[in-house]
């Protein structure tokens, strides 16, 4: 049994159909029209929304950030194990030259950090000179042992030698009694 509402319902779709081909002829040519003002436009810079302003960074930004960055390669550079303690120590008295309001902000860090810098370039400096000094006593230690072995060496040569002479002496026959003088008188 056939659908009496089949056939309205093929005819509803096909005027959509239709319309919908209508409408897409007659805005094609000024979807194409918008589209080349487009293309043309495509060298200019965009126009500025507030949400990149609000991205965009300020001058005292930017100094804030060139603050940090000096502070941030003076902890790097002082970090232990590394021998830069004096490009650290640059960095920071850079920082603490600088007057800006952004600089300021960071300077009881980098007067912190630098006070630490500068004590560790003094106790490296004892250390240094404390090492010199043993490595100095070190080698009058090792000169005083090879003297003082010299020394034994001749002891015992001399020790050997006296050895030898009390040896010789011992052979020898005993002395003869003493013979006393005469004297004038008989008895």
């Amino acid at each position: 049994m056939p659908d009496p509402h089949r056939p309205k319902a093929h005819a509803a779709l096909r005027g959509a159909g239709r319309a919908r081909s209508v409408v897409a002829h007659s805005l094609l040519p000024a979807v194409l029209a918008v589209l080349a003002a487009l293309a043309g436009c495509a060298g200019l810079p965009a126009w500025p929304t507030p949400a990149d302003e609000a991205n965009t960074p300020s001058a005292a930004a930017l100094a804030h950030e060139a603050a940090q960055q000096r502070l941030h390669a003076a902890v790097q550079a002082a970090q232990p194990g590394q021998d830069r303690l004096a490009t650290a120590r640059r960095a920071l008295e850079s920082l603490l030259a600088d007057d800006g309001a952004e600089a300021r902000a960071l300077h009881p860090y980098a007067r912190a950090l630098l006070e630490q810098i500068r004590e560790r370039q003094q106790l490296g400096a004892l250390a240094e000179r404390l090492r010199r000094q043993l490595d100095e006593r070190a080698r009058a230690t090792g000169v005083q042992e090879q003297e003082l072995e010299a020394l034994r060496r001749q002891n015992a040569e001399l020790q050997r030698k006296l050895d030898a002479l009390a040896d010789i002496e011992r052979r020898l026959s005993p002395p003869a009694p003493p013979v006393r003088p005469r004297t004038g008188a008989q008895e």
